[in-house]
This record gives structure tokens, C-alpha cells and sequence, in this order.
């Protein structure tokens, strides 16, 4: 297979629409008490400042004119507070890749590209959020070099 790995333009956001919503639905199917179904998961807004903006990127991996995966990476400052170093991070959005086009390599083109991004805009760090139930998830981003940073705890209150 021949795939293409390019940043998103504007004309992509509809292509991206559907792989994005494949991703929503399974957070909705793991977590529905803090995600809802949805037809529309990508702002079209948002999306227009991603691609517009030099401290966002968002990487998309083509087959035969499809989108079969993406990321979306953004640069991020700390608050300015007296009491946190002031160093930016890339923080990774959203990473997918198409069911059917899992355990291709894909995950890991892209996991390149936010490195190289990282790199690019003087970033020291690159960090994403990934919820426990997603085992498989947090085993690649671990088989990345990626370590835990801290941990978000919950308890459910009826």
C-alpha cells in the first residue's frame, strides 16, 4: 500500500470529518458520561485557526485520496505563574488511525511527525492526555519512549 503523509489543508476538513468521528465514537462507547454522541466532532472554526496557525499542525496519512489517519498537534505555553517554569510543550490532541488500518505502522508515522514538529518550534516536551480504558493506546505511546507525568483520578459521586 502507498500512503502519503502531509499536513492538513483547508480543503481537508471534510475528508478528516468522518476518521474524527470514528475516534469520538469510541470514547462515547467507553466513556458516555463524558462523552455524547455527536454527527459534527470537528469544529470547522477550530480547525480553520489549527491549520492557519505556525504553533499547530495537524498531520494526516492518505490512501488513494482517503484519510485513514491524523493528528492534531498544538504548542502550548504554561500559565504564567511565578511558580511554573516558562518552557512550551506540544500537546497532541487527537491521534487516529481507520479500525481497518490499525497495527499498520500508521500510528507510529505520525508519533514521528510530532516529534519532528516538537523539535521544530523549540518545544522541550511532547504531551497528550490518554484515558485508562484505551489500554492499547497507552501501550504504544509507552513502546514511544513516553512515560506517565501525573496522573487525573475520579470518584464517582451518585
Amino acid at each position: 500500500m502507498e500512503y502519503t503523509v502531509r499536513e492538513a489543508g483547508i480543503n481537508d476538513f471534510l475528508k478528516l470529518q468522518p476518521l474524527h468521528k470514528e475516534v469520538h465514537d469510541l470514547h462515547v462507547g467507553a466513556r458516555p458520561d463524558k462523552y455524547k454522541e455527536a454527527e459534527e466532532t470537528l469544529d470547522q472554526t477550530y480547525y480553520q485557526e489549527l491549520i492557519s496557525s505556525p504553533e499547530a499542525k495537524i498531520f494526516t496519512i492518505e490512501e488513494q485520496g482517503e484519510i485513514v489517519a491524523f493528528t492534531i498537534l498544538k504548542k502550548t505555553w504554561p500559565p504564567n505563574w511565578n511558580t511554573k517554569v516558562q518552557a512550551p510543550v506540544v500537546f497532541m490532541e487527537d491521534l487516529g488511525v481507520k479500525g481497518t488500518y490499525r497495527r499498520k505502522g500508521l500510528a507510529r508515522l505520525l508519533f514521528e511527525k510530532a516529534v519532528e514538529f516538537t523539535k521544530d518550534c523549540g518545544a522541550g516536551n511532547l504531551e497528550l492526555g490518554v484515558w485508562e480504558f484505551n489500554s492499547s493506546a497507552i501501550d504504544f505511546y509507552e513502546e514511544m519512549g513516553m512515560t506517565t507525568q501525573a496522573r487525573k483520578m475520579e470518584m464517582k459521586i451518585d
